[in-house]
């Protein structure tokens, strides 16, 4: 794929492992997710904790020779984690929940750090595109809510996603949220979770409506 995330950042796979907090996507999820070849995250503290991040950094190290991040929470105290990252030279930094101006990512880039900003809105997509980073995340209301924007903006912005049946090519498809859009039919351990998903719910809806708890 010549282009995407694999053409920016020089994965393996489109794929990014989104950072689902301080104690979830830590350096054995990390390092399982650069070794299959997408973009594995560290999530940082939301606290200042430098040595603490350099331990997480390094223990990822230790479980993979491949290139990997850590995402920061711009909305909370972060500038000591930030300089951690830097000096560790990770392949990349993913911010969001603020702003992130040029010099900040200019001050990346002299490090060799990459720099993905997650964003809610065209507005924010607009100052982050203007402030240089190298990719940007657009984020919808579903995915916890954290990074809101308006819905219709964010289609304007991201395109439109194809139907979710369809089936495809997963080198072209991979530029979409979620990187499994269009795909569904093609990734049976998804389809199999999305049909247990169903079917649990089916069974509720059943028990509810004859009377039983």
């Amino acid at each position: 794929m010549p282009s995407g995330w694999r053409g920016i950042l020089g994965f393996d796979y489109g794929i990014v492992q989104a950072p689902l907090g301080p104690d979830i996507s830590g350096p054995d999820l990390v390092a399982a997710v650069a070794n299959a070849g997408a973009i594995g995250l560290l999530r940082l503290p939301d606290w200042p904790a430098p040595d603490h991040v350099r331990e997480l950094i390094r223990k990822t190290r230790s479980l993979t020779s491949k290139p990997f991040g850590a995402a920061i929470v711009l909305a909370f105290p972060h500038e000591d984690n930030l300089r951690v990252v830097l000096e560790e030279k990770l392949a990349v930094l993913q911010v969001y929940w603020g702003d992130f101006p040029k010099e900040s990512v200019q001050q990346a880039h002299r490090a060799g750090v990459k720099v993905l900003h997650q964003v809610g809105s065209l507005e924010e997509a607009a100052k982050a595109k203007e402030a240089g980073v190298d990719g940007i995340i657009v984020q919808g209301r579903e995915a916890g809510g954290h990074v809101i924007g308006q819905h219709k903006d964010i289609r304007r912005f991201a395109g439109t996603v194809p139907n979710a049946t369809a089936t495809g090519d997963i080198n072209i498809m991979a530029m979409y949220a979620g990187q499994g859009v269009g795909l569904i039919k093609e990734i049976v351990p998804a389809a199999e979770v999305v049909k247990s998903l169903v079917a649990e719910a089916k069974e509720v809806i059943r028990e509810k409506l004859s009377g039983y708890q």
